[in-house]
């Protein structure tokens, strides 16, 4: 019964792409409206006790940078392609090897003053949160790294983007704004992204299969983006089938994750105030031996605030907490459970930087980071820092970055 499921949903993702993709486009139109452009940036990291994004342990490590080109193109009135090739070095988590960061078609139905109605297909970024769509361009991140106490680099890979649909939807009125989208996919999860989820690196991960991927997001904009508040859901799922690993007959492991986004920013002329609040749920049933299963409540939020003191320079203030299980705060009963060091299981971070946009074209940043607990550290680099020992509590990060875009 699953499967004949399985083959209906991609029967219904492949008539909605068929409908959308026209049977005639005339070249020269889409020739004519075709724009493109791109970014580089590049990072200088600094760490003390602990590794991130590289060797950055009582060193300094370039292993941070970022080159995109987009393009898109639009054809027929109502329809849009829209790509970007990334190459991306983070350390050992991305090896900057080129890969297709979002590709989709867009069908806009109703696009005039009022109202704006439309669907599209393809790998499609989530729509969670303020930055999770742009965490990967300097010049709309909130800052050198997007608030990590919620945009977790070890969760990117099952976080950022997804092949699937999207419905989305606007209304606006006067200077007033409301949006909706809906996103959904079957696409299972790589086996990287999985062993980052569950913080088992070492473990043999069997056939992933029946992954699910729903997100919702309605979002307010008033008085032309002053004030904006936000509701995301997200939701994932999956199975791994461990049969086949040579350990006799296992059950299935069963594993969902959930976040609830609440998020809200306030503007005046100098000064930006942004916060978001994201309670989750982790479920995980039937992981190999030893670990037992889990269901953990968490919860992270952050606050942060900008100053623009003079023009083209900015002073940037952030709070940042996680905690993975918000009833073990201090990860020690995960701790017991999974022999990891209780102050991998939550995070406090505080952060000051400063900004300097030189031009439209030209972005330089300077941050420095007091963190307690190493619940974020990409798990890569977490790993790697407690096999020799470098693993601590208390660090502190001093970041540079210089961003190109053109």
């Amino acid at each position: 019964m699953h499967r004949n499921y399985q083959k209906q949903k991609k029967l219904a993702f492949s008539l909605v792409v068929t409908m959308l993709l026209p049977t005639a486009v005339n070249a020269d139109e889409v020739f004519s409206n075709f724009r493109w452009d791109g970014y580089i940036s590049q990072s200088l990291i600094h760490t003390t006790n602990n590794n991130f994004f590289g060797e950055s342990d009582d060193d300094i490590s370039l292993d941070y940078r970022e080159v995109e080109f987009l393009f898109s193109t639009t054809f027929l009135r109502n329809f849009q392609l829209s790509a970007s090739l990334l190459s991306r070095k983070a350390g050992k988590s991305d090896d900057g090897s080129i890969e297709l960061d979002h590709g989709f078609i867009t069908y806009t139905a109703i696009n005039d003053v009022d109202w704006s109605l439309g669907v599209r297909a393809g790998r499609i970024k989530a729509p969670q949160g303020f930055y999770n769509e742009t965490r990967d361009v300097a010049f709309t991140r909130p800052g050198i790294l997007v608030p990590q106490s919620m945009y977790l680099e070890r969760y990117r890979d099952w976080m950022y983007s997804t092949d699937g649909f999207e419905l989305f939807a606007m209304r606006s009125w006067s200077s007033n704004s409301l949006s909706f989208r809906l996103l959904g996919s079957n696409k299972d999860p790589s086996t990287e992204a999985v062993k980052e989820l569950l913080a088992t690196p070492g473990y043999i991960i069997g056939d992933i299969k029946d992954g699910e991927t729903g997100v919702a997001k309605l979002l307010y904009e008033h008085d032309t983006g002053r004030i904006r508040i936000g509701l995301s859901y997200g939701y994932t799922a999956y199975k791994i089938n461990n049969s086949n690993l040579g350990y006799g007959i296992l059950p299935e492991t069963e594993v969902s994750t959930s976040a609830k986004f609440l998020s809200a920013e306030y503007n005046t002329d100098k000064w930006k105030f942004v916060g978001e609040y994201v309670p989750t749920k982790n479920k995980i049933l039937n992981l190999l031996p030893p670990i037992p299963d889990q269901d953990t409540k968490g919860l992270s939020y952050y606050l942060q605030s900008t100053y623009r003191f003079v023009p083209k320079w900015e002073l940037m203030l952030r709070h940042g907490v996680l905690y993975i299980d918000k009833n073990d705060k201090d990860g020690a009963r995960l701790q017991a459970s999974t022999g990891y060091p209780a102050h991998s299981f939550y995070a406090k971070n505080w952060v000051l930087g400063l900004g300097w946009h030189y031009s439209d074209s030209l972005l330089i940043r300077a941050e420095f980071h007091d963190v307690e607990g190493t619940g974020w550290i990409p798990m890569k680099d977490f790993i790697y820092s407690m096999q020799n020992g470098s693993l601590h509590k208390d660090w502190q990060m001093i970041m540079l970055q210089t961003s190109y875009r053109f």
